[in-house]
């Protein structure tokens, strides 16, 4: 074990850069520690585990962004990165504890089976899915985390059981964009959940595609996109600027300074753009927003970004096990860095309920700036560092989901249940939409439906003892028609429908019309 663990401190300390000459005397007491204990403690100790704790803890007195992770950990957080998984191409939400098919995706294995939307999963590999409380990780896990190649499923289809399916489990590609459309004669929509692998690619294929449409304006949603690979980010803001310009920096103590910079050929440099993030937008989509802020290149909208603006390094163990090491600081275009203070780090991971807290996604003057860290753009706007990315317009956290029940419905996924229920009438009355346009112009909610749920949910354990709220009435109408949308005709379909009350995105679009972008002098 003592071996091991030197091994363990030698990889760290050499792909840090770090000289072992000076740290014999620290390897030498960790190694006397561990041997102590494998032969002196008074119980039978398993070292591994020792280890592996011991590199955590260390690695927490560093920095809240570099961390450990066993083997399997590192298999599951690199599925994301990858933009591929080995499974079966579903995508479903639990509906009253029940898998039930959202989405299947076209090539995978449950496509070749004949599955469909609205399927429920009773039983994954003779395991009881359906009315037991299991988590969507535990449920995953056990259709991907199997080593099996077969995954065998059975399906509650309407109120048909099928015979078990079985399905060999492939390589599923899962894009990055969920969705891309045109709002309008002129904008197009771009929405972006992760810098994976692929990302560079589907954003290439999505801006061709909207171009295709004439798009002059483009809203690029990068909220709740918690970042991925720098390189991917580099990519991607590419499309955006002009030759030579300046896109990131990186640097740090043992890394030096490592500039990217803009080629030549982006497909939309000249198009007004429109960048939206929150609270949870991190790392890689605070480098594409801080160069398009830097460069007055478009509007940042939405509410302060997360501020992470540390770069880390993986470094991968013989075991499988892995640890995210930083290595270096990224700096925007103008020389700001958006990493938030994390000499406290419990105080930082409680970072966005503070917000919260202090109101800051709600009102604008509650946002903390630096006055000490002030940057300007070529436009002569001020940008600060220190904490994130402040969006040049700032619009209020939506809290109209904000109450119990709301939260109780959408946590047991009764708004797709009774979406499921909608189109099953639909179908037996022959009337079922055509396309998500004719959805979106046709078809509305009424008061009727509104109480038809009520009675549902009740059936389902959320009572409304007083009645729907009026804000709540209006959530669960636009929420029940985007759901509708989406497992009539896919996941896009939802986002198409969900722009028109996105308070966010309906920003977006009043600034459009108000021509704020040419008014101060952004490109």
């Amino acid at each position: 074990m003592k071996q091991v663990f030197f091994f363990v401190c030698a990889s760290l300390f050499a792909c840090v850069g770090v000289a072992q000459n000076g740290l014999g005397d620290e390897v030498d007491k960790l190694g006397k520690f561990l041997e102590s204990i494998e032969e002196r403690y008074v119980d039978s100790v398993e070292t591994h585990a020792i280890v592996e704790a011991g590199i955590r803890g260390m690695l927490q007195e560093l920095d809240p962004h570099s961390v450990y992770m066993d083997s399997e950990t590192y298999t599951q957080s690199n599925e994301s990165l990858k933009g591929r998984y080995n499974g079966i191409g579903v995508r479903y939400q639990m509906v009253d504890d029940t898998m039930t098919l959202l989405e299947i995706l076209p090539g995978g294995a449950a496509y070749k089976a004949g599955l469909q939307t609205g399927d429920q999963v009773i039983l994954v590999q003779n395991d009881t899915v359906a009315g037991v409380e299991l988590s969507s990780s535990e449920i995953t896990n056990l259709i991907k985390g199997s080593p099996e190649p077969l995954a065998v499923v059975q399906i509650r289809r309407e109120s048909t059981i099928l015979e078990p399916i079985e399905m060999e489990k492939s390589s599923v590609k899962v894009s990055s964009i969920p969705a891309y459309f045109m709002i309008d004669d002129q904008t197009g929509y771009i929405k972006h959940t992760r810098f994976s692998a692929t990302s560079a690619g589907d954003f290439k294929e999505a801006l061709d595609d909207l171009k295709k449409s004439k798009m002059k304006n483009l809203i690029l949603d990068l909220r709740g996109n918690g970042g991925g690979y720098l390189n991917v980010a580099q990519k991607m803001t590419d499309e955006f600027l002009e030759d030579r310009k300046l896109i990131v920096y990186t640097e740090g103590v043992h890394q030096a300074r490592k500039e990217i910079f803009a080629t030549s050929g982006g497909r939309f440099t000249d198009g007004e753009l429109y960048v939206l993030i929150d609270e949870n937008s991190a790392s890689a989509s605070e480098i594409l927003a801080g160069a398009i802020q830097d460069w007055d290149r478009g509007l940042i909208i939405g509410r302060r970004s997360f501020g992470k603006g540390l770069v880390q390094r993986t470094i991968e163990f013989k075991d499988g096990s892995a640890m995210r090491l930083t290595i270096s600081r990224y700096y925007t275009p103008t020389g700001r860095s958006i990493q938030r203070p994390y000499d406290d780090q419990d105080l930082y991971r409680r970072e966005v309920k503070s917000r919260m807290q202090t109101g800051e996604l709600f009102e604008a003057d509650s946002i903390k700036l630096n006055d000490e860290l002030v940057y300007f753009t070529p436009g002569k706007r001020k940008v600060y560092g220190g904490g994130g990315i402040v969006p040049d317009v700032f619009v209020p956290e939506d809290t109209s989901h904000y109450n119990d029940q709301i939260q109780r419905i959408l946590k047991s996924g009764l708004h797709y249940g009774f979406a499921f229920h909608v189109r099953n009438e639909q179908k037996e009355s022959k009337t079922l939409f055509e396309s998500v346009s004719q959805l979106k112009e046709q078809y509305i909610i009424s008061d009727e439906v509104l109480g038809s749920f009520e009675v549902y949910a009740s059936k389902h354990g959320v009572v409304f003892d007083e009645g729907l709220t009026v804000e709540a009435k209006e959530f669960l109408r636009h929420n029940l028609r985007a759901s509708l949308a989406r497992i009539e005709f896919g996941y896009d379909a939802y986002f198409v429908i969900d722009s028109e009350t996105d308070s966010d995105v309906q920003k977006a679009l009043t600034e459009i019309d108000l021509g704020t972008s040419k008014a101060i002098g952004l490109k």
